[in-house]
């Protein structure tokens, strides 16, 4: 099945929200421009279908343009003024015919703050297309569009990356304090200007404001996998402080690497399928998953690399809940994600942390040891 995502920024300019979205089939099962046909639209007082309409409509896409990303649908939806504010939501549904005909809906939800109409600008990559996903690589530039006198002048925050990846799903320990980071570097984004993200960080553009957006830079070609040193971090969550210790310290990373997996698979052939199966995982953690440190790194990215896919996902308020359904190699499961406040992004979940989750957990790494392919 295809699994479409939205990924969406935002200006605001004469009264009205223009919002930006883009959509995609992260699986690439589906060329979501070929296929998509329609969508709709309300604006709710809450998060629910039964919340009182604000404002709807329904729109028939118009027909692909040259000019069209292959893979991609972009769609400009403006709103009065009016009806951004709390408690307000976006309530979208995009309509997809596929090859049998059959009409999919796939519905994505936005939240509105009244504080979103204060923000007059719009960052662009160097091309001048908006910076949708909340992480780049320290190649890439980055432009300002301004609509708004008042934001021709972006402050811009960096700090240092020093986030741990994610603990084991059973592990209670509790950091003793919050933390708090203080910035390492300060400049400035003008209209006539372009910024290089040329040193790894993460970065905060307008940090003291109400709708301040982080960026995440690390090298290479994040989110995809693609250096020797990139291979070993992920593994944290299959190997011991020893091997881990023995990889870091290796000549040759990418050889060492290959031999961890050779060992666990058996023969090249599963190796290189555990390998495949692996860090295809990875990559899609860090393209769905990225927040104020890299996808593999956050909770979600941990579930979803040593699990694989959910067999479901719902949301209730602040609570995304996965659900691995009954299978050959694992019993049903539950993990549930709780929505944390964080001045970089909106896009991250703390998992509700249970005793109960430690034999499900090593069973399923021990599978991984074990070179079992078909998780």
């Amino acid at each position: 099945m295809p699994e479409i995502t939205m990924q969406h920024s935002y200006y605001a300019s004469n009264d009205s929200l223009h919002l930006l979205l883009k959509f995609e089939d992260v699986r690439q099962v589906l060329d979501v421009l070929q296929a998509s046909s329609s969508y709709e639209y309300a604006v709710r007082t809450g998060l629910s279908d039964r919340d009182a309409v604000v404002l709807e409509d329904s729109i028939n896409l118009p027909d692909r343009r040259l000019t069209d990303v292959e893979g991609q649908l972009h769609i400009k939806l403006s709103l009065p003024g009016r009806v951004v504010q709390e408690p307000n939501v976006l309530h979208l549904q995009l309509w997809e015919v596929l090859s049998s005909q059959e009409r999919m809906g796939v519905e994505f939800r936005v939240p509105l703050q009244r504080a979103m109409m204060q923000k007059g600008y719009l960052l662009t990559t160097s091309a001048g297309k908006p910076l949708y996903q909340n992480y780049v690589t320290t190649s890439d530039k980055l432009l300002v569009r301004s609509y708004s006198a008042a934001d021709s002048i972006i402050p811009v925050s960096r700090y240092e990356l020093d986030f741990m990846p994610a603990a084991p799903p059973m592990s209670m320990t509790k950091p003793p304090v919050p933390r708090t980071l203080a910035a390492v570097g300060v400049d400035t984004l003008t209209t006539s200007d372009t910024l290089s993200l040329a040193q790894e960080g993460l970065y905060l553009f307008n940090p003291e404001s109400s709708f301040a957006r982080g960026v995440l830079a690390l090298p290479g070609k994040y989110p995809y996998v693609t250096q020797a040193a990139e291979l070993i971090p992920p593994l944290i969550y299959l190997t011991t402080a020893q091997e881990r210790e023995s990889l870091m310290k290796a000549q040759d990373p990418k050889a060492a690497v290959d031999a961890f997996w050779l060992e666990v698979g058996g023969n090249e052939s599963r190796a290189r399928e555990l390998i495949r199966t692996y860090y295809k995982r990875v990559e899609m953690a860090n393209k769905l998953f990225t927040a104020h440190k890299a996808g593999w790194a956050t909770d979600r990215g941990m579930i979803y690399i040593i699990y694989g896919r959910p067999s479901s996902i719902s949301q209730v308020g602040p609570n995304i809940t996965w659900i691995y359904r009954d299978s050959e190699t694992s019993p049903y499961i539950k993990f549930v994600f709780t929505k944390k406040e964080n001045k970089f992004t909106k896009n991250y979940y703390e998992l509700v942390r249970r005793r109960e989750y430690e034999e499900s957990w090593y069973s399923s790494v021990a599978k991984w040891r074990a070179g079992k392919t078909n998780l």
